[in-house]
């Protein structure tokens, strides 16, 4: 995975964000901004050396983006349940439910895929305790019920479409669903499967869900506890971070 051997990012900072250029826009965030940032998000031109003009990105966006290249993180995985969406599909979601679910997108998520996508500097994939095995539990089935990286799937559809492709990889695994190895618990399969996907390194890599046990892991990738009932939230990278 290549990655720009030197740090590329905002060209300008609009009136309302904080002064003092781009690596101002992740201490103003972090040390808490004042809320009209969160309420009505500040663009923030973004350009690339050797790419065209790319669009506007808010600052808690472009602050996120900051965070990740700051870190050397070049893969960002998202849980689904409670972090791509504040709903939960439990063992399968009747497909009658499936609107509620979409509407309930998390914003930040969204602009965040979004956003990597357009800037091609970071890769992408889920990972979900949600697994394609349930499909077969006594009275569901593709017919009726959505779930795992299909309900993953017809998310990004519906709200980032664009970034689709960059979604590469999607894992939909519950340890306990086969055969309950204390090795593959919470999101060690998952990551590992990812990781040998991109060929790259744990240290590259960062993992945001809601559940504090599936951040838990021995191989060095970083996680980040998605806390607000919305669902990923661009502060939780300040916020929750947990350095293995």
């Amino acid at each position: 995975l290549s990655v720009p051997s030197e740090r590329q990012g905002m060209a300008g900072v609009a009136e309302d964000g904080p002064p003092g250029g781009p690596g101002a826009v992740l201490s103003f965030l972090r040390e808490g901004a004042p809320s009209h940032v969160a309420e009505t998000p500040t663009a923030v031109p973004l350009s690339l050396a050797g790419h065209h003009q790319h669009p506007s990105l808010s600052v808690r966006c472009s602050a996120f983006i900051e965070w990740l290249d700051a870190r050397g993180l070049h893969v960002v995985v998202f849980d689904m349940d409670r972090t791509m969406s504040r709903g939960h599909c439990g063992q399968g979601l009747p497909l009658g439910e499936i609107e509620g679910y979409l509407e309930g997108r998390s914003r930040d998520f969204v602009e965040a895929a979004n956003a990597i996508s357009e800037l091609g500097r970071h890769r992408l994939a889920v990972a979900t305790g949600s697994d394609p095995v349930e499909y077969d539990l006594p009275g569901q089935g593709r017919d009726t019920h959505i779930l795992g990286p299909d309900l993953a799937a017809a998310l990004i559809d519906r709200w980032c479409p664009g970034a689709r492709d960059k979604f590469e990889v999607m894992i939909g695994y519950d340890f306990e669903l086969h055969g309950g190895d204390v090795n593959e618990k919470g999101k060690r399969h998952h990551m590992r499967r990812i990781a040998e996907h991109y060929g790259v390194d744990y240290i590259n890599m960062v993992l945001f869900d809601d559940s504090q046990g599936c951040l838990e892991n021995e191989d060095g990738w970083l996680g980040v506890r998605v806390s607000d009932s919305c669902g990923f939230r661009f502060e939780d990278c300040f916020e929750h971070s947990q350095l293995q």
